[in-house]
């Protein structure tokens, strides 16, 4: 949560960009199949464990954080909850509300969504580099999937009570 985590944070993003550029058409081809009979139980397992690693990040970013602010920033509770009728990991960050520098609670807001673009870089770099038809590479697309389709339609969405909206309150003082 330091400059030199953001530095690589980026370097990776651009790599996983870099990796996938210009392979639109195979990118189609594999999201065709993405919700067959098939390829859901690898779609599930994808978005538990990254909505684990997502939550995680709010963990680690609010006590980061806390370090900085001299307080607060404890982290309660951490557990699963269900939604969609699908268990899902959470962690309680909202004593990053109580934080005095709006930038941190920011990062905090935000924390899940770099973890997850971080993941779905690494994924994509992974799924370019593997050969079509194996198991690293189907594992690899859903992954690179679930963590940056997710995370930019849903979390990063200021409309849903989701980390956007919390971010964008933050940004707009409301």
């Amino acid at each position: 949560f330091g400059w030199a985590g953001a530095a690589v944070w980026l370097l990776v993003l651009i790599a996983g960009l870099w990796a996938v550029a210009g392979r639109s058409g195979e990118l189609t081809d594999a999201g065709s199949g993405v919700l067959s009979p098939d390829n859901l139980i690898f779609l599930t397992a994808a978005f538990v464990i990254i909505k684990l690693i997502h939550e995680l990040g709010h963990g680690l970013a609010c006590k980061a954080m806390a370090k900085r602010e001299r307080g607060g920033g404890e982290v309660r509770q951490v557990g699963v909850m269900m939604m969609a009728f699908m268990p899902l990991p959470y962690v309680d960050a909202t004593s990053s509300w109580s934080f005095r520098s709006k930038w941190r609670r920011i990062v905090v807001a935000a924390a899940g969504m770099y973890v997850e673009l971080f993941v779905a870089a690494l994924a994509a770099l992974l799924w370019s580099r593997t050969p079509e038809g194996t198991l690293a590479h189907q594992l690899s697309y859903n992954v690179m999937f679930v963590a940056s389709v997710t995370t930019l339609l849903f979390n990063a969405n200021p409309l849903i009570r989701f980390d956007g909206y919390y971010i964008l309150s933050d940004i707009a003082n409301l």
